[in-house]
């Protein structure tokens, strides 16, 4: 905390991902789906009601893992899953951008 005792802006952006669904494609190429509950000062992630996908031969498997901890070196890719409400966002504002008139580029 700073000496006014406001917490830093990377703390509360930290914090406002909390228990939001993470998408972390591991360097082994497996994949793990949870609810973000923690990340320390080495980027190690943990998630909980956490779904592991394999994919074989055969095709995809899978299981549940519950608490899982993702160390920094085996993660190759994390995304957050957005809501229906934050989908739906970017479906308008994509929609508003096709649909605004383009402009020329002048030489």
């Amino acid at each position: 905390m700073s000496a006014s005792g406001a917490r830093p802006k990377s703390v509360q952006d930290v914090r406002n991902l909390l228990y939001r669904r993470f998408r972390v494609t591991l360097v082994s190429g497996r994949v793990l789906e949870g609810d973000f509950t923690c990340l320390d000062r080495q980027g190690n992630i943990i998630l909980s009601n956490t779904f592991e996908q394999v994919t074989t031969a055969p095709g995809r498997e899978g299981r549940h893992m519950g608490l899982v901890l993702v160390p920094t070196n085996q993660q190759q890719k994390v995304e957050l899953q957005a809501t229906l409400e934050e989908e739906m966002s970017m479906l308008q504002l994509v929609e508003s951008y096709a649909a605004a008139p383009r402009q020329e580029a002048v030489a």
